[in-house]
């Protein structure tokens, strides 16, 4: 009875490391959630504005003048995407100006004509849809001249509407200003979805590239 006794705490240790190794190995080699897989993407391309960007293939890609959006269900499935609601999903927007006025304006020049401030000032319209500017929080503004461009980038905070039932909602935004047009890149999501959704965020903003004068078809 003695040695019956002894055996069983030992037969438990053992059988406790079996079952940690086996779970350790699982994990190990579990195929990656939806979350960690990269979603696959369309280019889509503007002639007219001159720029290409990358879209997940599972939202809703809505067009306007001068105006692309990605609208994506949390699970970027399609079917889901296609009845989203642009206020409580996940949102890449491109809007893009022509403007010709700063042809061969010096990027010095084009930063004091469009500064921080006025950056700053326009974001809360521009990505929260807020007439109120203190109804949106701004961080991280920063200023970066490029060779061909003023590039400002900022974090903003959208406050929640109650009485329509939006959520509180969080966005990165990246504004290029160059001489002959400007674009506004915002990626924007309900704020306890954002950190989700960030490989896609990232991959949108990596794909935007800006096409030099008469090369857009090469």
């Amino acid at each position: 009875m003695t040695a019956r006794r002894l055996q069983t705490p030992a037969r438990a240790a053992v059988a406790g490391m079996i079952a940690a190794c086996a779970f350790v190995l699982l994990a190990a080699t579990a195929p990656p959630t939806a979350a960690q897989v990269a979603a696959a993407t369309k280019t889509y391309a503007n002639e007219h504005y001159r720029y290409t960007v990358a879209l997940p293939d599972g939202c809703r890609h809505e067009e306007g003048p001068g105006t692309l959006d990605a609208v994506c269900a949390k699970t970027l499935d399609p079917q889901q995407s296609a009845r989203a609601d642009s206020a409580a999903a996940l949102v890449m927007e491109v809007a893009a100006e022509i403007v010709p006025g700063n042809s061969g304006t010096p990027i010095g020049d084009l930063a004091k004509r469009y500064d921080a401030k006025a950056f700053r000032d326009e974001l809360p319209q521009a990505v929260c849809g807020e007439t109120d500017a203190t109804r949106a929080r701004i961080n991280n503004v920063q200023q970066t001249l490029e060779e061909a461009r003023v590039v400002y980038t900022a974090d903003v905070i959208c406050s929640e509407v109650r009485f329509l039932q939006i959520a509180e909602r969080r966005a990165s935004v990246r504004y290029l200003i160059g001489p002959e047009a400007r674009y506004r890149l915002v990626a924007r999501a309900p704020i306890e979805e954002f950190e989700k959704h960030k490989q896609a965020i990232d991959a949108f903003f990596e794909s935007f590239r800006v096409l030099p004068i008469g090369k857009q078809n090469q």
